[in-house]
């Protein structure tokens, strides 16, 4: 009778792998439901481990002779086997009235070889030891007495093995992601991919136990299309606004990590990232090549860069949000193993599907993934940037102090007939993606003075490079940027501006006074900063309304692909040729207009002398801003 529960699930297995009569053939596919050593750590210590400083008494018979205490449970792999270490303190002896006759005390280390076991019909892990050895408090091999260690496999042993770890809410929370994640509701094949799921066996490996939840799927993979076709006004008001919501979804679990300490290379991923995914839709959204799969491509490559930044930092945390953490990260490699047979099941990367996903970050709160414009202190940390910008100047233009105040939301917060409208609007590039309201506009008279004037154009800019070289020193007071390099920076600062907008924060329309925004709405100002590339992570109302704000916010832009990105990479190259100041400054340009995967993408250009012809024309402005003859930006003023 007791194999009879075993029979009965292993029956269900063969059914659920069993395709119905007539219907498509099937094949089964493996969801890696991943605990990182850490993670695993963190959830034994919140379960198992809640006294102070991650610890645990498994005997005291309060006569103050007879005690153990373990505490900090590390995991990790040898030999084949899970293995954990933990402290311990020890005191036993012979308890005689009031005293303790022959009292023995020990601190050191326990480490136990496990073997893990899954009970795929309570989707539990369990552990049982097979073996185990003792150190001191140094870490260096120790022989103890047969009265420790007796009760070293009894209370130690014993109070490990009860230990387990429920998968219910990875497992479930994964059923229920998927299905949010079929904006048209369940297939028969979803639907039965749902039901199939079990859990198989469990597997020791170098960095993480995996315990493969297993499903049945269509056999057959939809072939991609070979060319791709033109997306209709409806389908690209579709594609920018599921793209709003997956960008607001990045950058919600982005600052999921906020308040925990991050490697500079973890904050130089999560920048890299984000302006990767951003940088392309502007590029296909003003070249018009959106295709229907940008956010579901965008989605696998993201998390295949950020997934070990959030397991080793979200792993480490032993709270009541652990297990939720685990539901993330598992439901987020199913999603990206299930991307090829992605179309064969209907699954999208849906607003919904995000929202479910992202609670799972979210401590409980509320989860809305609005696409806002509101200034980020948080998100700016995160990335590795002060939480202010350095200004210098009249701030009556907008102040950044506005930063906190809401404004007005993207157009996929609209009315149903305005979205349309806006999506039209965006189509055809003829008005920005989101409207200023008159309120917050400064007075036209503080703005007069910032255009070129009809006659002399030598003193306006003489006044544009006093204003750009205030603020470049002044972000250099901050930077960590060696001295070798500030004068090369004032004169790649000075180029860029003279590039991208010919010294220009404003012009005149129709008679009256506005911000500089480029052809295809995108960019504004002086260093013509790009609002979507660069939300939450500079104030948008500031950056068109305030020349030095947007000056310092470019400047800001320059010097982090210059550090972080630009000398660091040409220096490893350790080629002389490439570190000329045109070679670098031509990389910085070339990032600052495409980011940063444009470094690689400009030395190719380089070597194959095929710049672009914004390659050529920056490096002959700093060519002339080199030799002092910036007066010649008078061409471009008139």
């Amino acid at each position: 009778m007791k194999r009879f529960p075993v029979i009965l699930f292993s029956l269900f297995t063969l059914l659920a792998a069993t395709p119905a009569a007539g219907g498509p053939p099937l094949k089964t596919v493996a969801l890696p439901l991943t605990i990182d050593y850490p993670l695993l750590g963190s959830l034994v210590v919140y379960h198992a481990f809640s006294g102070p400083s991650r610890s645990v008494v498994v005997l005291d018979e309060g006569d103050g002779c007879n005690f153990i205490r373990i505490s900090n449970p590390v995991f990790s792999q040898s030999h084949g086997f899970l293995r954990c270490e933990i402290r311990v303190l020890m005191r036993t002896g012979a308890p005689f009235r009031d005293a303790c006759l022959m009292p023995v005390e020990w601190t050191g280390y326990v480490a136990l070889l496990m073997t893990p076991h899954v009970d795929p019909q309570g989707r539990t892990l369990s552990f049982s030891v097979t073996d185990s050895a003792v150190y001191d408090k140094n870490h260096n091999p120790q022989m103890i007495t047969e009265m420790l260690w007796n009760l070293i496999k009894t209370r130690i042993y014993d109070y490990i093995q009860s230990i387990s770890v429920d998968l219910e809410p990875p497992f479930s929370e994964l059923k229920s992601v998927i299905a949010s994640f079929i904006p048209g509701g369940l297939s028969d094949a979803v639907a039965f991919m749902l039901e199939s799921m079990r859990l198989g066996e469990v597997r020791i490996e170098p960095k993480a136990v995996r315990i493969d939840i297993l499903a049945e799927v269509p056999a057959h993979e939809i072939e991609p299309e070979k060319t791709p076709t033109a997306v209709s006004e409806k389908e690209l008001e579709t594609i920018i606004e599921a793209w709003e919501t997956w960008d607001a979804f990045l950058v919600h679990t982005i600052l999921s990590l906020a308040g925990r300490p991050l490697a500079e290379k973890d904050r130089r991923t999560l920048f890299e990232t984000l302006l990767d995914t951003r940088y392309r839709f502007t590029t296909e959204l003003s070249e018009r090549t959106l295709g229907k799969d940008l956010v579901r491509e965008e989605f696998i490559e993201a998390w295949s860069r950020l997934s070990p930044i959030f397991r080793n930092t979200l792993g480490s945390e032993a709270s009541k949000f652990t297990l939720a953490y685990l539901s993330f990260f598992t439901a987020a490699d199913a999603l990206t193993t299930l991307d090829r047979i992605g179309p064969a099941l209907g699954i999208e990367i849906s607003r919904e599907g995000l929202i479910r996903l992202g609670r799972l970050v979210s401590h409980e709160k509320p989860v809305f993934l609005d696409y806002d414009l509101r200034f980020n202190r948080q998100l700016r940390e995160l990335l590795g940037l002060d939480g202010s910008l350095p200004v210098v100047g009249d701030q009556e233009e907008g102040t950044p102090q506005e930063r906190e105040r809401p404004l007005e939301k993207g157009a996929s917060h609209l009315p149903r007939w305005n979205r349309l409208l806006s999506g039209l609007r965006r189509f055809f590039r003829t008005a920005p993606a989101w409207a200023m309201g008159r309120k917050n506009i400064p007075d036209p008279s503080r703005l007069h003075h910032w255009l070129p004037p009809r006659g002399d154009l030598r003193p306006f800019i003489f006044k544009m490079e006093k204003l750009l070289t205030r603020t470049t020193a002044a972000l250099l007071k901050k930077s960590a940027l060696h001295r070798v390099y500030h004068d090369f920076f004032k004169r790649l600062v000075l180029s860029t501006a003279w590039q991208e907008s010919c010294f220009r924060q404003f012009v005149r329309k129709k008679g009256k006074i506005t911000y500089l925004i480029s052809y295809n709405q995108s960019s504004v100002g002086l260093m013509q900063v790009n609002k979507r590339v660069w939300r939450g992570i500079y104030d948008i109302h500031s950056l068109m309304w305030n020349i030095h704000y947007n000056a310092a916010a470019g400047c800001e832009i320059l010097q982090q692909y210059l550090t972080r990105y630009a000398l660091p990479r040409l220096r490893r190259l350790k080629n002389k040729a490439l570190m000329t100041e045109e070679t670098v400054a031509g990389t910085v340009y070339a990032m600052y207009n495409g980011g940063p995967k444009q470094l690689r993408r400009y030395l190719k250009r380089k070597r194959a002398k095929r710049r672009f012809k914004s390659d050529r024309l920056f490096l002959k402005k700093f060519r002339l801003t080199t030799k002092g003859r910036l007066f010649q930006a008078a061409l471009c003023l008139r």
